[in-house]
């Protein structure tokens, strides 16, 4: 059994637990839990916890906003007890669901309704979707759910069986009941074995690596970790069958040979089956694969070990986790160099097992390998004088099985491989004249051989390699597949003690056994001619496979070997098996992958691949072929790509793919939904072919989805995806300098004339010679979180800003050209950090190309992009303190504002909105950094287009607008009588009403700055502002008759502004203490500046003014003082003035009672505004 765990419900724990249907709506509610919550209900990093966790804790409650429906679907789906989980019917029918799902019948589940001890018929007919004859009452526990779906609105808990659910997840199921009939440390057990079964299966040959880990827990590296909980008896699974068993079953030859070609049509299958579990995995294993399997860092086993010495394997950077110093680094993967055994295994039944009487005592392996030397050597006698006597062929045969068993333990294997029985074998082997015994002694050569973990020296020179290359000329068809087996088996082995003593020899530390050992194994090139030979067309398919996996196996150690089958012969025929239609896939996919692994450790034999079979051919298998043929297939291509520089023709090869149509969006669909591995080698494609053709740049990186998902993968930490998916961006990134270059070239070209005809939009389809078509693809990589940072540089920031001193000249096409462009520079400076470091490149070389840019530019677009890019770059600038600080920055943005802004400010504001609003940003920015002053702006056009937005409609307006206003009215240099003439004062009053109804928090401050700018202005005098200090000299007639008012410095209309008055009074209430003491400031300033209009708003609202003392009462002083002299002397002002005007009795009442409290105050300046105001009161008179 294979499960997810994460996945997995409580019952496949357990023993006796069975897949159903029940098991699927589990793991159905766990997707579901996990799209809303963003993880699985149930997660751990061990799997006993996490196992424990699914039996007996509650699923956590699902966020409060969750649909009740929602809720119930969720609960009914984690039921503990599959009995009552969800059914089919009631799945399809819940009202979760917007529309109606179609009811498909079920095939009957008759295991586990014996599991959960169900009665048949009418469970399985409601399941399947048929109405049972007689009404069926739910369980319990859903019916609750229901019920509490359609009352309540609360978060539901997973309910446990029996258990009825609460508001609150207090339900405590019992431990022991949750984990009853569950062994989760055997379980734990198998699936560590299991999982370091596959290792080992993908690292034959090469020393395992030492762990420290507790050998019964399994790390859950991922909620997507994939296990196998199933049992095996062996340590080595029965992988293979090819018929070999049959060899000696009995002692007639006759009745052998027909039982094996009774299953000949069988064998190839079979062995398919043992390479596909040995090698490459299937999809539903590879993401478990990346996370459990990626980091086989091999080394060298040393000597003491007692272990076959291996070369290291070559690890790719998902086993370091290092970053790729080159892509050749980045998109080899572990499972590209898996080797597997190319020796079938024999089968591990009881049946096999079990050996017919002996000459002599048949010991079981651990026993065997216990022996003292003595009595080991009596009993090697014992066995070499029964295969050399004159015993039947069956009793040979008998032994012989029995030398198999012992083989299968590595310990056994060593002993007899290094001891004299082998070199009876080999003599065996020669001598033979019984062919059904000389296929059983090859199969048994092959046994020892594949098992053993290190030959002695003194095998070398036994003559096994002859015997074996004579065995592969014998015209017997078993005799042959077998001796090319063990000929494999013994090739690989020399292969890889040959590279590792050659690396010790070179590090000088190979004691001189090793470097004799390695001059031993000496193999001629008969020997590889001879098993290149079987691959040609005709041959036996089983040898054929076995000298496959023989090649496969030494061209994954890339040593001098590889170049030993290297050969255009080779070549040639690898390329045939591979395009043969009648060849089994599993032997055209070894083939493939023999060319792929011959590709990477000899790049000269790519072009003969290539000569043999198309570019376009095998990049078509990424759209149809199988997972392990797509992922040879991409390492054939990225290895052709990656040395295009060496193969002739590259140019026609990567042409040759525009021809096919589905290969772009192929590619894109296996970036997004394939498997890790197939999506990092498949990214490193597309960046290499675009690298060595840019023309495939446009197609890919014009599309959203592809960015999309290298966006998606760029989120990922580590693991071979993260590697690729960093090579790729680096990759790409690293091209957009050459097309810049290109780009500028190309413009320059037509600039002088050296290019006619016109040039296309570069939306459409461009020129073939010109490359400014590549330029969007920069604007779309720009666009990319991946690629935003890496693109960047200031090498590209040069070579944009070369391209904008360019466009400050016309020429052809240059208007589509300038808004790309511009759109690429805006997403440049999107990120802040871009222009801080590169502020000098902005303020020298952008920010003036820009201002030239938008003069004469007939393009609305163009120009809007030009002055906000400029005004976002500055905005930047003036947001650090350390630039701002920089006298050298301060001064070129000085000169910029005077040398390029100031003379174009009347432009903007006079263009299409929104120009008008940045410009006025701009501008104000300027003016609070001190770059502009506001004498530079003071002439009456640029005034009055300033003040323009109070005569429209109020809502546009914009905090600049308002800034700008009050800059330019509170400047002591801006003559009164311009502002005068504007008549804006009543639009003031009616912008502080509508911001303040509009609750423009923004706007508050600045419309009160500018109404107290223009009610200084109304005085006619500067002297007055002493009155926000000291309001009780507005009552003072000596401060009045002291002041020389300047009638023709006054605003003519600020008398408009008392209309305001009760907007200035709810002002001063508000809770920001700086906006209640600016709107109470103005209330003191417009009585003295509108002294009779001011009156009469003031004493009109006494109501909204009493409500306003008593909520001040205990706030600050000063605003409170203000309104109290203000109230003084509008009461003075009523009276002098003779005004007829209706006062609120009961307001006046409840004025006088907050007065008299006030007297009392300690703050000596509010007790005399009380005395003061409260004598003015008196005076005035009662009118009921």
């Amino acid at each position: 059994m294979r499960g997810t765990p994460c996945y997995m419900a409580p019952e496949l724990f357990q023993e006796g637990g069975v897949h159903s249907y029940a098991s699927d709506f589990w793991a159905l509610g766990c997707v579901l839990y996990e799209c809303y919550v963003g993880r699985p209900p149930f997660v751990g990093r061990e799997f006993t916890q996490l196992v424990k966790s699914i039996l007996s804790e509650p699923a956590p409650p699902l966020p409060d906003n969750s649909s009740r429906s929602f809720q119930n679907l969720i609960n009914c789906l984690l039921m503990k007890d599959p009995a009552e989980r969800l059914q089919w019917s009631e799945l399809c029918a819940h009202n979760f669901w917007r529309n109606s799902m179609p009811m498909i019948p079920l095939p009957p589940q008759p295991a586990f309704n014996n599991m959960v001890g169900l009665p048949t018929t009418p469970y399985l007919a409601e399941r399947n979707g048929d109405k049972p004859s007689g009404q069926l009452t739910p369980p319990k526990t859903r019916e609750h759910l229901r019920k509490k779906d359609e009352n309540s609105a609360k978060v539901f808990t997973t309910p446990v069986k029996n258990v009825l659910t609460g508001k609150k997840n207090n339900a405590k199921p019992c431990k022991a009941d949750g984990l009853k009939g569950v062994n989760v440390l055997r379980m734990s057990r198998i699936a560590k074995k299991n999982l370091q079964r596959e290792k080992d299966k993908e690292n034959y040959r090469r020393p395992p690596t030492e762990t420290n880990e507790n050998e019964a827990e399994v790390k859950i590296e991922n909620n997507d970790m994939e296990l196998d909980f199933g049992e095996n008896p062996e340590g080595d699974a029965p992988d293979d069958n090819d018929g070999s068993d049959n060899a000696g079953s009995t002692a007639d030859e006759k009745h052998t040979t027909e039982g094996t070609d009774g299953n000949e049509e069988n064998c190839i299958n079979q062995v398919d089956m043992l390479t596909d579990e040995c090698s490459v995995k299937p999809d539903t294993m590879l993401k478990a694969e990346q996370n459990c399997s990626e980091n086989l860092d091999v080394v060298a086993t040393p000597p003491s070990f007692c272990m076959r010495k291996a070369r290291p394997k070559i690890t790719s950077g998902a086993a370091t986790g290092s970053e790729p110093s080159n892509i050749f680094e980045a998109f080899w993967h572990p499972t590209d160099l898996a080797v597997k055994p190319v020796m079938p295994s024999k089968k591990g039944d009881k049946a096999t097992e079990t050996v017919t009487v002996l000459p002599f005592e048949a010991l079981p392996a651990a026993d065997y390998i216990r022996l003292p030397r003595e009595q080991m050597n009596a009993f090697h006698s014992q066995i070499m004088q029964s295969l050399s006597g004159s015993f039947q062929v069956s009793e040979k045969q008998n032994i012989i099985r029995y030398l198999e068993l012992l083989s299968m333990n590595s310990d056994a294997a060593n002993i007899i491989t290094n001891g004299p029985i082998m070199s009876l074998l080999i003599k065996m082997l020669r001598l033979s004249k019984t062919s059904v015994l000389r296929v059983q002694v090859a199969s048994l050569m092959g046994l020892l051989i594949r098992y053993s973990t290190i030959l002695d020296a003194e095998l070398a020179s036994s003559g096994i390699v002859n015997a074996l290359s004579d065995g592969l000329r014998d015209r017997h068809d078993k005799l042959r597949r077998f001796c090319m087996a063990t000929l494999g088996e013994l090739l690989f082995y020399i292969s890889t003690q040959s590279d590792q003593d050659s690396k010790e020899s070179n590090a000088q530390e190979s004691p001189m056994k090793d470097n004799k050992v390695s001059a031993l194994w000496q193999v001629p090139s008969s020997v590889i001619a001879l098993v290149s030979s079987i691959l040609r067309k005709g041959e036996d398919d089983l040898a054929q496979l076995y000298a496959l996996r023989t090649i496969d196996n030494i061209c994954s150690q890339g040593t001098d070997w590889t170049s030993r089958f290297a050969s255009q012969d080779v070549i040639g025929h690898l390329c045939y098996i591979y395009k043969a239609t009648g060849k089994q896939e599993n032997t055209r996919l070894i083939a493939i992958s023999c060319l792929s692994r011959l590709a990477r450790f000899s790049s000269s034999c790519t072009h003969l691949i290539l000569e043999k079979l198309t570019f376009k051919d095998i990049a078509c298998t990424l759209l149809k072929g199988n997972p392990r043929e797509q992922q040879i297939s991409l390492n054939l291509l990225n290895s052709a790509l990656g040395n295009s520089h060496i193969i002739p023709n590259m140019s026609r090869y990567i042409l040759s793919l525009t021809e096919e149509k589905q290969l772009v969006p192929g590619l894109i669909s296996l970036i997004e939904q394939g498997t890790d591995i197939l999506r990092g080698k498949a990214l490193l494609f597309v960046a290499l072919l675009c690298k060595n053709s840019r023309r495939w740049l446009p197609q890919f990186f014009c599309n959203a989805k592809l960015l999309s998902a290298v966006d998606r993968l760029g989120k990922e930490k580590d693991g071979f995806i993260h590697q690729c998916t960093e090579a790729f961006v680096q990759l790409v990134a690293s091209l957009v300098p050459g097309i810049l270059d290109t780009v500028s070239s190309d413009i320059q070209q037509v600039m002088g004339g050296k290019r006619h005809g016109p040039i296309t939009a570069l939306t459409g389809r461009a020129h073939p010679k010109s490359t400014i078509h590549l330029f969007p693809v920069i604007l779309h990589l720009l666009g990319s979180v991946s690629f935003n940072h890496r693109v960047v540089t200031s090498q590209v920031l040069l070579q944009l800003a070369n391209l904008m001193k360019i466009l400050e000249t016309p020429f052809q096409a240059r208007d589509d050209f300038q808004m790309t462009l511009l759109r690429v520079l805006e997403a440049a400076t999107e990120e802040p950090s871009v222009i801080l470091r590169e502020h000098k490149i902005f303020t020298s070389r952008f920010l003036p190309s820009l201002s030239i840019l938008y003069k004469g530019n007939k393009d609305c677009d163009a120009r809007f992009l030009c002055l906000k890019i400029l005004s976002d770059v500055m905005i930047v600038i003036f947001s650090d303190s350390s630039l701002t600080a920089d006298e050298q920055c301060l001064a070129d943005l000085k000169t910029i504002s005077h040398k390029y802004f100031l003379p174009m400010y009347p432009s903007f504001a006079e263009d299409e909105d929104p120009i008008p609003m940045y410009a006025q940003k701009l501008l104000v920015m300027l003016m609070e950094h001190d770059c502009v002053k506001v004498s530079d702006i003071l002439n009456e056009a640029t005034v009055s287009q300033c003040f323009e937005f109070l005569l429209g409609d109020l809502s546009n307006a914009n905090v600049s607008n308002v800034k700008l206003c009050f800059a330019l009215a509170s400047a002591p240099d801006m003559d009164s009588n311009i502002l005068s003439q504007l008549q804006v004062v009543r639009r003031i009053g009616n912008l502080l009403e509508f911001v303040t109804a509009k609750d423009m928090d923004d706007f508050l401050e600045p419309t009160l700055e500018l109404c107290r700018a223009f009610i200084i202005r109304g005085t006619g005098s500067n002297r007055s502002i002493v009155l926000s200090k000291e309001p009780a000299l507005l009552v003072d007639s000596a401060f009045s008759m002291s002041i020389a008012v300047d009638q023709q410095s006054c605003i003519m209309d600020i008398c408009d502004l008392g209309g305001s008055m009760g907007i200035f009074l709810e002002v001063v209430g508000n809770s920001d203490p700086q906006i209640s003491d600016l709107a109470s400031d103005c209330v003191v300033l417009l009585l003295k500046a509108a002294p009779r209009e001011a009156t009469m708003g003031l004493l009109t609202n006494l109501p909204k003014l009493s409500a306003l003392l008593d909520s001040l009462k205990h706030g600050v002083p000063l605003p409170r003082t203000r309104l109290l002299y203000s109230l003084a002397f509008s009461c003075r002002q009523y009276l002098t003035q003779g005004m007829i005007l209706s006062i609120s009795v009961p307001a006046l009442m409840r004025v006088e009672a907050l007065v008299s409290s006030f007297k009392c105050s300690q703050d000596s300046c509010l007790a005399d505004a009380a005395s003061c105001v409260g004598a003015e009161l008196q005076r005035l008179p009662r009118c009921g």
